[in-house]
Protein backbone atom coordinates (compact mmCIF):
# COMPACT_ATOMS: atom_id res chain seq x y z
CA UNK A 1 0.00 0.00 0.00
CA UNK A 2 2.56 2.33 0.82
CA UNK A 3 4.50 1.76 -2.54
CA UNK A 4 1.17 2.46 -4.16
CA UNK A 5 0.60 5.73 -2.79
CA UNK A 6 4.40 6.84 -3.78
CA UNK A 7 3.30 5.75 -7.04
CA UNK A 8 0.01 8.22 -6.86
CA UNK A 9 2.26 11.03 -6.05
CA UNK A 10 4.72 10.17 -8.74
CA UNK A 11 5.07 12.67 -11.38
CA UNK A 12 6.69 10.25 -13.89
CA UNK A 13 4.47 7.48 -13.03
CA UNK A 14 1.44 9.41 -13.87
CA UNK A 15 2.88 10.33 -17.35
CA UNK A 16 3.83 6.86 -17.72
CA UNK A 17 0.21 5.74 -16.53
CA UNK A 18 -1.23 8.50 -19.24
CA UNK A 19 1.20 6.94 -22.17
CA UNK A 20 0.31 3.55 -21.45
CA UNK A 21 -3.51 3.82 -21.46
CA UNK A 22 -3.62 5.98 -24.59
CA UNK A 23 -1.70 3.87 -26.19
CA UNK A 24 -3.56 1.03 -25.28
CA UNK A 25 -7.32 3.29 -26.25
CA UNK A 26 -5.30 4.21 -29.49
CA UNK A 27 -5.08 0.33 -30.07
CA UNK A 28 -9.03 0.05 -29.58
CA UNK A 29 -9.87 2.90 -32.07
CA UNK A 30 -7.55 1.43 -35.09
CA UNK A 31 -8.91 -2.09 -34.03
CA UNK A 32 -5.71 -3.60 -33.72
CA UNK A 33 -7.34 -4.53 -29.77
CA UNK A 34 -11.16 -5.82 -30.32
CA UNK A 35 -13.62 -3.46 -29.16
CA UNK A 36 -17.32 -4.08 -29.17
CA UNK A 37 -18.72 -2.65 -32.60
CA UNK A 38 -15.31 -0.98 -32.49
CA UNK A 39 -15.72 -0.08 -36.12
CA UNK A 40 -18.30 2.40 -35.30
CA UNK A 41 -15.85 4.41 -33.47
CA UNK A 42 -14.21 6.13 -36.23
CA UNK A 43 -17.35 7.28 -37.93
CA UNK A 44 -17.45 10.76 -37.31
CA UNK A 45 -13.13 10.82 -38.41
CA UNK A 46 -14.15 9.52 -41.34
CA UNK A 47 -16.90 12.57 -42.01
CA UNK A 48 -14.15 14.58 -40.65
CA UNK A 49 -11.44 13.61 -42.84
CA UNK A 50 -14.25 14.32 -45.93
CA UNK A 51 -14.70 17.97 -44.46
CA UNK A 52 -11.21 18.05 -44.02
CA UNK A 53 -10.79 18.44 -48.13
CA UNK A 54 -12.25 21.46 -48.27
CA UNK A 55 -11.71 23.19 -44.93
CA UNK A 56 -8.27 22.92 -45.86
CA UNK A 57 -9.38 25.78 -48.52
CA UNK A 58 -11.61 27.31 -46.40
CA UNK A 59 -14.56 25.93 -47.64
CA UNK A 60 -16.92 24.54 -44.69
CA UNK A 61 -19.55 22.30 -45.57
CA UNK A 62 -22.66 23.47 -47.45
CA UNK A 63 -26.27 22.16 -47.71
CA UNK A 64 -24.93 19.85 -45.40
CA UNK A 65 -27.37 18.85 -42.69
CA UNK A 66 -24.42 17.25 -40.34
CA UNK A 67 -22.36 20.05 -40.25
CA UNK A 68 -23.43 21.57 -36.77
CA UNK A 69 -20.09 23.13 -35.53
CA UNK A 70 -19.16 26.72 -34.86
CA UNK A 71 -16.44 28.15 -37.26
CA UNK A 72 -13.25 26.87 -35.14
CA UNK A 73 -14.41 23.45 -35.73
CA UNK A 74 -13.64 23.85 -39.17
CA UNK A 75 -10.00 24.68 -38.18
CA UNK A 76 -9.90 22.06 -35.67
CA UNK A 77 -10.34 19.02 -38.91
CA UNK A 78 -8.10 21.29 -41.34
CA UNK A 79 -5.32 21.41 -38.98
CA UNK A 80 -4.38 17.37 -39.49
CA UNK A 81 -5.00 17.50 -42.79
CA UNK A 82 -2.74 20.75 -43.19
CA UNK A 83 0.28 19.01 -41.00
CA UNK A 84 0.08 15.98 -41.56
CA UNK A 85 -1.70 15.06 -45.09
CA UNK A 86 -3.98 12.58 -43.65
CA UNK A 87 -6.93 13.96 -41.49
CA UNK A 88 -7.99 10.12 -40.07
CA UNK A 89 -4.84 9.03 -37.92
CA UNK A 90 -4.14 12.92 -37.97
CA UNK A 91 -7.44 13.30 -36.51
CA UNK A 92 -6.72 10.92 -33.38
CA UNK A 93 -3.35 12.07 -32.68
CA UNK A 94 -4.87 15.70 -32.56
CA UNK A 95 -6.84 14.75 -30.20
CA UNK A 96 -4.03 12.95 -27.84
CA UNK A 97 -2.07 16.24 -28.14
CA UNK A 98 -5.13 18.32 -27.08
CA UNK A 99 -5.97 15.10 -24.09
CA UNK A 100 -1.90 15.46 -22.62
CA UNK A 101 -2.40 19.51 -23.01
CA UNK A 102 -5.38 19.31 -20.30
CA UNK A 103 -3.42 16.86 -18.24
CA UNK A 104 -0.41 19.16 -17.94
CA UNK A 105 -3.59 21.81 -17.31
CA UNK A 106 -4.69 19.55 -14.18
CA UNK A 107 -1.13 18.51 -12.96
CA UNK A 108 -0.10 22.61 -13.11
CA UNK A 109 -2.34 23.62 -11.67
CA UNK A 110 -2.64 21.10 -8.97
CA UNK A 111 1.09 21.32 -7.64
CA UNK A 112 0.53 24.96 -7.95
CA UNK A 113 -2.24 24.72 -4.92
CA UNK A 114 -0.33 21.82 -3.58
CA UNK A 115 2.35 24.64 -3.05
CA UNK A 116 0.14 27.17 -1.41
CA UNK A 117 -2.08 24.78 0.68
CA UNK A 118 -0.64 21.54 0.73
CA UNK A 119 -3.67 20.40 3.38
CA UNK A 120 -6.67 21.82 0.31
CA UNK A 121 -5.18 18.79 -2.02
CA UNK A 122 -4.92 15.06 -2.29
CA UNK A 123 -1.70 13.29 -4.11
CA UNK A 124 1.04 16.22 -3.59
CA UNK A 125 -1.66 17.85 -6.24
CA UNK A 126 -1.87 15.30 -7.96
CA UNK A 127 -5.58 13.65 -7.43
CA UNK A 128 -7.15 16.16 -10.28
CA UNK A 129 -4.73 14.52 -12.81
CA UNK A 130 -5.20 10.86 -12.23
CA UNK A 131 -8.56 10.97 -12.48
CA UNK A 132 -8.26 12.57 -15.86
CA UNK A 133 -6.31 9.68 -17.16
CA UNK A 134 -8.76 7.54 -15.88
CA UNK A 135 -11.88 8.97 -17.46
CA UNK A 136 -11.56 7.97 -20.81
CA UNK A 137 -10.93 4.61 -19.73
CA UNK A 138 -14.60 5.00 -18.10
CA UNK A 139 -15.86 6.38 -20.94
CA UNK A 140 -14.65 4.82 -23.24
CA UNK A 141 -11.86 5.46 -26.45
CA UNK A 142 -14.87 7.36 -27.21
CA UNK A 143 -13.02 10.50 -26.60
CA UNK A 144 -10.54 10.70 -28.77
CA UNK A 145 -12.33 9.79 -31.57
CA UNK A 146 -14.35 12.87 -31.50
CA UNK A 147 -12.87 16.88 -30.85
CA UNK A 148 -14.80 17.55 -27.58
CA UNK A 149 -11.43 17.34 -25.59
CA UNK A 150 -10.48 21.12 -27.48
CA UNK A 151 -13.27 23.23 -26.17
CA UNK A 152 -13.15 21.07 -22.73
CA UNK A 153 -9.34 22.83 -22.53
CA UNK A 154 -10.31 25.74 -23.68
CA UNK A 155 -12.82 25.79 -20.60
CA UNK A 156 -10.27 24.72 -18.16
CA UNK A 157 -7.86 27.16 -18.87
CA UNK A 158 -10.68 30.26 -18.77
CA UNK A 159 -11.43 28.47 -15.07
CA UNK A 160 -7.83 28.56 -14.19
CA UNK A 161 -6.39 31.90 -15.08
CA UNK A 162 -9.04 33.50 -12.60
CA UNK A 163 -6.09 32.77 -10.12
CA UNK A 164 -3.96 35.18 -11.14
CA UNK A 165 -5.32 38.15 -10.41
CA UNK A 166 -3.92 41.00 -13.28
CA UNK A 167 -4.97 38.90 -16.13
CA UNK A 168 -7.88 36.58 -14.93
CA UNK A 169 -10.95 38.68 -16.68
CA UNK A 170 -9.05 39.33 -20.29
CA UNK A 171 -7.21 35.93 -20.49
CA UNK A 172 -10.45 33.88 -19.28
CA UNK A 173 -13.01 35.74 -22.05
CA UNK A 174 -10.56 34.88 -24.42
CA UNK A 175 -10.09 31.24 -23.64
CA UNK A 176 -14.12 31.04 -23.36
CA UNK A 177 -14.91 32.85 -26.59
CA UNK A 178 -12.17 30.15 -27.78
CA UNK A 179 -13.98 26.94 -26.37
CA UNK A 180 -17.35 28.54 -27.29
CA UNK A 181 -15.80 28.65 -31.14
CA UNK A 182 -15.13 25.37 -31.36
CA UNK A 183 -18.42 23.86 -29.74
CA UNK A 184 -20.98 26.36 -28.05
CA UNK A 185 -20.89 25.12 -24.82
CA UNK A 186 -18.21 26.75 -22.78
CA UNK A 187 -19.68 30.05 -23.36
CA UNK A 188 -22.76 28.73 -20.77
CA UNK A 189 -20.18 29.30 -18.14
CA UNK A 190 -20.41 33.05 -18.25
CA UNK A 191 -23.38 32.66 -16.44
CA UNK A 192 -21.30 31.76 -13.10
CA UNK A 193 -19.01 34.26 -12.83
CA UNK A 194 -18.20 36.60 -10.18
CA UNK A 195 -19.26 39.82 -10.31
CA UNK A 196 -16.44 41.27 -9.62
CA UNK A 197 -15.44 40.06 -13.19
CA UNK A 198 -18.21 39.27 -14.95
CA UNK A 199 -18.22 42.55 -16.88
CA UNK A 200 -14.48 41.91 -18.52
CA UNK A 201 -14.94 38.61 -18.64
CA UNK A 202 -17.78 39.85 -21.03
CA UNK A 203 -16.01 41.94 -22.70
CA UNK A 204 -13.09 40.06 -23.59
CA UNK A 205 -15.33 37.30 -24.45
CA UNK A 206 -17.48 39.28 -27.18
CA UNK A 207 -14.16 41.42 -28.52
CA UNK A 208 -12.35 38.20 -28.73
CA UNK A 209 -15.39 36.09 -30.54
CA UNK A 210 -16.21 39.44 -33.04
CA UNK A 211 -12.36 39.17 -34.30
CA UNK A 212 -12.73 35.59 -34.79
CA UNK A 213 -15.46 35.86 -36.81
CA UNK A 214 -13.87 38.43 -38.81
CA UNK A 215 -10.80 36.61 -39.34
CA UNK A 216 -13.30 33.16 -40.30
CA UNK A 217 -15.38 35.72 -42.88
CA UNK A 218 -11.97 36.82 -44.90
CA UNK A 219 -10.37 33.05 -44.49
CA UNK A 220 -13.10 30.80 -45.63
CA UNK A 221 -16.85 30.78 -47.01
CA UNK A 222 -20.14 28.81 -45.63
CA UNK A 223 -18.98 28.97 -41.68
CA UNK A 224 -22.41 30.38 -40.62
CA UNK A 225 -24.56 27.16 -42.47
CA UNK A 226 -24.61 25.34 -38.67
CA UNK A 227 -26.68 28.04 -37.03
CA UNK A 228 -29.70 26.50 -39.83
CA UNK A 229 -28.40 23.02 -38.78
CA UNK A 230 -28.65 23.25 -35.01
CA UNK A 231 -32.11 24.82 -34.93
CA UNK A 232 -33.41 22.34 -36.95
CA UNK A 233 -32.31 19.42 -34.59
CA UNK A 234 -34.85 17.02 -33.06
CA UNK A 235 -35.02 15.10 -29.85
CA UNK A 236 -31.91 12.78 -30.36
CA UNK A 237 -32.92 9.08 -28.52
CA UNK A 238 -29.81 9.23 -26.04
CA UNK A 239 -31.45 12.91 -24.58
CA UNK A 240 -32.88 12.66 -21.00
CA UNK A 241 -35.94 13.97 -22.36
CA UNK A 242 -36.42 10.88 -24.94
CA UNK A 243 -35.97 8.45 -21.96
CA UNK A 244 -40.17 7.91 -21.84
CA UNK A 245 -40.21 7.10 -25.40
CA UNK A 246 -37.05 4.77 -24.74
CA UNK A 247 -38.84 3.25 -22.38
CA UNK A 248 -42.53 3.00 -24.47
CA UNK A 249 -40.79 1.45 -27.30
CA UNK A 250 -39.46 -1.39 -24.65
CA UNK A 251 -43.51 -2.47 -24.34
CA UNK A 252 -43.96 -2.00 -27.93
CA UNK A 253 -44.82 1.55 -28.51
CA UNK A 254 -44.72 3.16 -32.41
CA UNK A 255 -41.17 4.96 -31.80
CA UNK A 256 -38.90 5.31 -34.61
CA UNK A 257 -35.20 6.96 -34.56
CA UNK A 258 -34.98 8.25 -38.05
CA UNK A 259 -31.01 9.88 -38.53
CA UNK A 260 -31.61 13.41 -39.07
CA UNK A 261 -28.59 16.37 -38.91
CA UNK A 262 -26.29 13.86 -37.81
CA UNK A 263 -28.14 11.65 -34.95
CA UNK A 264 -31.05 9.59 -34.80
CA UNK A 265 -33.39 11.49 -33.73
CA UNK A 266 -37.25 10.51 -31.74
CA UNK A 267 -39.96 10.20 -34.27
CA UNK A 268 -43.13 9.80 -32.34
CA UNK A 269 -46.17 12.45 -30.77
CA UNK A 270 -45.00 14.94 -29.24
CA UNK A 271 -41.13 14.94 -29.50
CA UNK A 272 -40.92 18.10 -31.71
CA UNK A 273 -42.62 20.09 -29.13
CA UNK A 274 -40.46 18.39 -26.60
CA UNK A 275 -37.49 19.52 -28.59
CA UNK A 276 -38.66 23.07 -28.40
CA UNK A 277 -39.61 23.40 -24.36
CA UNK A 278 -36.02 22.25 -23.80
CA UNK A 279 -34.79 24.97 -25.87
CA UNK A 280 -37.36 27.67 -23.77
CA UNK A 281 -36.72 26.22 -20.70
CA UNK A 282 -32.72 26.42 -21.06
CA UNK A 283 -33.12 29.89 -21.64
CA UNK A 284 -35.05 30.70 -18.75
CA UNK A 285 -32.64 28.55 -16.47
CA UNK A 286 -29.50 29.85 -17.56
CA UNK A 287 -31.07 33.81 -16.92
CA UNK A 288 -31.92 32.66 -13.67
CA UNK A 289 -29.25 31.48 -12.80
CA UNK A 290 -26.72 34.51 -14.30
CA UNK A 291 -29.16 36.62 -12.20
CA UNK A 292 -29.16 34.97 -9.27
CA UNK A 293 -25.32 34.23 -9.14
CA UNK A 294 -24.41 38.19 -10.14
CA UNK A 295 -27.01 39.18 -6.93
CA UNK A 296 -24.11 37.16 -5.28
CA UNK A 297 -27.31 34.57 -4.35
CA UNK A 298 -25.08 31.56 -5.49
CA UNK A 299 -22.12 31.30 -3.18
CA UNK A 300 -22.13 28.09 -1.40
CA UNK A 301 -19.88 26.12 -4.24
CA UNK A 302 -16.97 27.28 -6.04
CA UNK A 303 -16.52 28.43 -9.37
CA UNK A 304 -15.39 25.45 -10.80
CA UNK A 305 -18.04 23.26 -8.75
CA UNK A 306 -19.89 25.32 -10.37
CA UNK A 307 -19.05 24.85 -13.56
CA UNK A 308 -19.53 21.58 -13.42
CA UNK A 309 -23.22 21.76 -12.40
CA UNK A 310 -24.27 24.42 -14.39
CA UNK A 311 -22.96 21.73 -17.28
CA UNK A 312 -24.80 18.94 -16.19
CA UNK A 313 -28.16 21.35 -15.99
CA UNK A 314 -26.97 22.40 -20.36
CA UNK A 315 -26.85 18.65 -20.55
CA UNK A 316 -29.62 17.67 -19.02
CA UNK A 317 -31.99 19.86 -20.51
CA UNK A 318 -30.32 19.73 -24.16
CA UNK A 319 -32.40 17.87 -27.31
CA UNK A 320 -29.05 15.95 -27.53
CA UNK A 321 -26.88 13.87 -24.75
CA UNK A 322 -24.09 12.08 -27.41
CA UNK A 323 -21.63 10.03 -25.66
CA UNK A 324 -18.92 12.67 -26.07
CA UNK A 325 -20.61 15.39 -23.63
CA UNK A 326 -18.69 13.12 -20.85
CA UNK A 327 -15.45 14.39 -21.76
CA UNK A 328 -16.76 17.83 -21.08
CA UNK A 329 -18.09 16.56 -17.36
CA UNK A 330 -14.78 14.54 -16.86
CA UNK A 331 -13.04 17.72 -17.45
CA UNK A 332 -14.71 19.60 -15.04
CA UNK A 333 -14.82 16.96 -12.83
CA UNK A 334 -11.25 16.52 -12.94
CA UNK A 335 -10.30 20.31 -12.52
CA UNK A 336 -13.00 20.19 -9.14
CA UNK A 337 -11.30 17.19 -7.72
CA UNK A 338 -8.10 19.32 -7.62
CA UNK A 339 -9.55 21.11 -4.57
CA UNK A 340 -9.77 18.51 -1.61
CA UNK A 341 -12.80 20.34 -0.24
CA UNK A 342 -15.10 19.73 -3.19
CA UNK A 343 -18.87 19.22 -2.16
CA UNK A 344 -18.94 17.35 -5.64
CA UNK A 345 -18.09 13.67 -4.34
CA UNK A 346 -21.12 12.03 -4.17
CA UNK A 347 -22.10 13.82 -7.70
CA UNK A 348 -18.75 12.97 -9.34
CA UNK A 349 -18.70 9.52 -7.90
CA UNK A 350 -22.42 8.96 -9.86
CA UNK A 351 -21.39 10.66 -12.83
CA UNK A 352 -18.30 8.14 -13.57
CA UNK A 353 -21.14 5.19 -12.99
CA UNK A 354 -22.91 6.72 -15.65
CA UNK A 355 -20.30 7.26 -17.91
CA UNK A 356 -19.09 3.82 -17.74
CA UNK A 357 -22.77 2.74 -18.44
CA UNK A 358 -22.70 4.74 -21.25
CA UNK A 359 -19.20 3.10 -22.97
CA UNK A 360 -21.44 -0.53 -21.91
CA UNK A 361 -24.00 1.18 -24.33
CA UNK A 362 -22.18 2.98 -27.52
CA UNK A 363 -21.38 1.80 -29.28
CA UNK A 364 -22.02 -2.07 -28.37
CA UNK A 365 -25.36 -1.90 -27.41
CA UNK A 366 -26.60 0.68 -29.37
CA UNK A 367 -28.45 -0.85 -32.43
CA UNK A 368 -30.19 -3.10 -29.37
CA UNK A 369 -31.14 0.14 -27.70
CA UNK A 370 -32.87 1.34 -31.18
CA UNK A 371 -34.43 -1.92 -31.29
CA UNK A 372 -36.04 -1.66 -27.98
CA UNK A 373 -34.08 -4.60 -26.99
CA UNK A 374 -34.69 -4.81 -22.90
CA UNK A 375 -30.51 -5.43 -21.65
CA UNK A 376 -29.68 -2.18 -24.16
CA UNK A 377 -32.82 0.02 -22.55
CA UNK A 378 -32.04 -0.85 -18.92
CA UNK A 379 -28.87 0.35 -19.35
CA UNK A 380 -29.75 3.65 -21.26
CA UNK A 381 -32.49 4.28 -18.35
CA UNK A 382 -29.93 3.34 -15.52
CA UNK A 383 -27.32 5.97 -16.79
CA UNK A 384 -30.37 8.48 -17.57
CA UNK A 385 -31.46 8.01 -13.70
CA UNK A 386 -27.40 8.26 -12.32
CA UNK A 387 -27.17 11.40 -14.34
CA UNK A 388 -30.50 13.19 -12.89
CA UNK A 389 -29.39 12.00 -9.21
CA UNK A 390 -26.38 13.81 -9.56
CA UNK A 391 -28.25 16.94 -11.42
CA UNK A 392 -30.75 17.06 -8.88
CA UNK A 393 -27.61 16.67 -6.09
CA UNK A 394 -25.61 19.36 -7.41
CA UNK A 395 -28.67 21.74 -8.24
CA UNK A 396 -29.48 21.30 -4.64
CA UNK A 397 -25.53 22.20 -3.82
CA UNK A 398 -25.46 25.42 -6.46
CA UNK A 399 -28.81 27.19 -4.62
CA UNK A 400 -28.01 26.21 -1.12
CA UNK A 401 -28.18 29.81 0.57
CA UNK A 402 -25.29 30.43 2.89
CA UNK A 403 -24.24 33.18 5.15
CA UNK A 404 -20.74 33.15 4.68
CA UNK A 405 -18.40 33.05 1.22
CA UNK A 406 -16.13 30.77 -0.44
CA UNK A 407 -13.28 31.26 -2.14
CA UNK A 408 -14.83 31.80 -5.75
CA UNK A 409 -11.75 30.73 -7.67
CA UNK A 410 -10.94 27.55 -6.38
Amino acid sequence: MRSFNLFLRNIPALFFSWTISRYILFLFITLVLPYPEGQWLKGDVDLYNFWSKGLVNGIFPINDSMWQYPPLAGVVFAIPQWVLGNALTGFILFMILFDLLILITLLTTGLKRFKLDSDSTSLNGLSGAWFWILWPILMGPLALTRFDVVPTLFALLALVVLSNQKVRPILSGIFLSIGAMVKLWPMLLLVIYPKTVFKKVSISFVSTTVLLLIFMSTWSVGFTNFFNNQSSRGLQVESIAASPYVLAKLFGANVEYPFRYGSLEVQASFANEIGFMLNVLTLIIFLVILVLNYLNKLNYLNLVDKALVVVLISIAFSRVFSPQFWVWVGGLAALALINKETKLKKVIVLLSISAFLTQLLYPGQYVALLSGEFFATMLQLTRVVLFVWALVLGTKLLLKPTRGKVNQYE
